[in-house]
This record gives structure tokens, C-alpha cells and sequence, in this order.
């Protein structure tokens, strides 16, 4: 992959698997790989721009959620603690920081400082930015 990072493609990992390969032409045709089957595996090809469309914005939410090449290499994935998993997902849920240090069972203050923390650890400048940044490095899950 670095090889053909350095030859000027653009290469990025994501955390998750895909579920089947897909080509886009041009953002005008798209090729969809079906599952593997005993008797083979089926393709389709399609030039229908609604159609052509979706798989192209699929793609790019993937491609958006993906790591560069470049950093998955240098390792920048911080390691996150359980705890700091934990106010993670509690920052995911949508719920005030006086819910979530209940929740938690820490005080309002701890919490804040462990969200401080994390936004650190994530180099992220607000919260939003922060599940953006974990998201992309797969730590979300």
C-alpha cells in the first residue's frame, strides 16, 4: 500500500470490513459485487444515476470515516482506557453532563475533566470534533 501510496494514490484503511467490492466509473456506472455463492459470484452494472448515486455517497462515507494511510502507519490511535471508552460513549448518547455523570456515577466535575482528557487525547477541539476523530479511528465501537 505505500508503494502505491508514493506512486500517487490515495489510500486509506478502514476500521471496519466492507461488505462486497464495488467500481465506480466516472461517478456514471457502478459495478456491485454480490456474495459469494456456490455456483459463483453474481455482478451488476448499472448506469442509473439515482442508483449510481447512492453507491457513490455509501462510498464516500466510507472513504470519510477512514483513516489516511499515513497516520494508521504512524499509529496515531491513542489508547483509550475502559474509563475514557466509557465517557465516549456516554458523550455518544446524547445525554446532558449532569445525566452522564450520574449515569457514571462520578461527580459533574470529574466528568468534565474526563472529557477534557478525552478531547485531548483525541486532538480535537470540541466534542463534535472528538466523536469525528474516534469515529475515524475506529474507536467509536
Amino acid at each position: 500500500l505505500g508503494e502505491l501510496a508514493a506512486r500517487g494514490a490515495r489510500v486509506r484503511i478502514a476500521a471496519g470490513a466492507l461488505p462486497h467490492e464495488t467500481i465506480i466509473i466516472d461517478r456514471r456506472w457502478a459495478i456491485l459485487a454480490g456474495a459469494d455463492a456456490p455456483g459463483g459470484r453474481a455482478y451488476t452494472v448499472t448506469g442509473a444515476p439515482t442508483l449510481v448515486g447512492g453507491v457513490h455517497a455509501l462510498f464516500e462515507a466510507a472513504w470519510e470515516a477512514a483513516t489516511d494511510l499515513a497516520s494508521f502507519l504512524r499509529g496515531d490511535r491513542p489508547h483509550l482506557d475502559a474509563g475514557s471508552r466509557t465517557v465516549l460513549r456516554a458523550l455518544g448518547s446524547g445525554a446532558t453532563d449532569e445525566a452522564a455523570a450520574r449515569e457514571l456515577g462520578m461527580s459533574l466535575r470529574t466528568y468534565r475533566r474526563r472529557v477534557a482528557a478525552l478531547l485531548d487525547a483525541l486532538d480535537a477541539g470540541s466534542r463534535f470534533q472528538a466523536g469525528v476523530r474516534a469515529g475515524e479511528l475506529g474507536l467509536s465501537g
